[in-house]
């Protein structure tokens, strides 16, 4: 549907997003770049603080762990948004479609995730283990808070290996299923956190009442599929293009 110009400020922004979904993408990409781009900065410029190493190996951990969490709230995000739009009488929003933009963001944030993920690992690899794999071996073996975190990097890993489009083609509805990994891999990343954490701090009690709330709204998703509200209007939000399914 076109824009009026009687039509909101805010309507006309929304469906900007959804007719530019690769522009908002690039957009989403560059700003979750940007934490690792002003930690390297600082780096240079020798202004990481008195403990440079801990913080080059702390920040990225917090940072993936938190993305993983703001992938697992997209979607209970975009229904909340149907059901104020609804709610309000909103010209533009009343349908999960009206949305499809928010929800192509989870690829740039999932693969965001994964990269600090990955970058946490190198850190710890290289500062803590000086490259010695046999004393990584002997962390995973004595050590809870490293084998929780490497889980859950394995689990990250088949995910941005099949984030593109032709893995979607590719796997159809395998597809789905395969990311539902990523339940596992943020549970595994929080208990790595709360195991490194010190006794009082409450970050770890926070991310957990987070990750409980969004673990509930998936379920509640799962078992009330058939409400109006839960209808997709066919669209498939991940791909701009998606091919006819046996369902629609």
């Amino acid at each position: 549907m076109m824009s009026t110009p009687t039509d909101s400020l805010p309507t006309r922004i929304l469906r900007a997003a959804n007719r530019a979904p690769v522009r908002v993408m690039l957009i989403a990409s560059v700003l979750l770049a940007l934490p690792a781009a002003l930690m390297g900065a600082l780096m240079a410029l020798g202004r990481l603080g008195v403990n440079p190493a801990e913080i080059l190996l702390r920040q990225p951990g917090s940072w993936s762990l938190q993305l993983l969490l703001l992938v697992l709230s997209v979607g209970p995000l975009r229904q909340a948004l149907v059901m104020l739009s609804s709610w309000r009488l909103a010209q533009y929003g009343k349908r999960l479609s009206d949305w499809n933009w928010l929800m192509r963001l989870r690829r740039p944030i999932g693969l965001a995730a994964f990269f600090y993920a990955l970058l946490h690992l190198t850190v710890y690899a290289l500062l803590d283990l000086d490259g010695d794999w046999h004393e990584l071996l002997d962390d995973l073996r004595d050590k809870r808070h490293v084998a929780a975190g490497m889980a859950s990097v394995l689990l990250l890993v088949p995910l941005a290996l099949t984030s593109t489009d032709a893995a979607m083609r590719l796997l159809k509805r395998h597809w789905k299923r395969l990311h539902t990994l990523v339940y596992p891999a943020t549970l595994l990343a929080l208990t790595h956190f709360v195991l490194l954490s010190k006794p009082g701090v409450r970050a770890p009690f926070v991310h957990g009442v987070l990750l409980a709330g969004l673990l509930c709204c998936s379920c509640w998703q799962r078992f009330f599929r058939s409400h109006p509200l839960m209808q997709t209007d066919g669209s498939v939000p991940e791909r701009s293009a998606p091919p006819p399914t046996a369902s629609s």
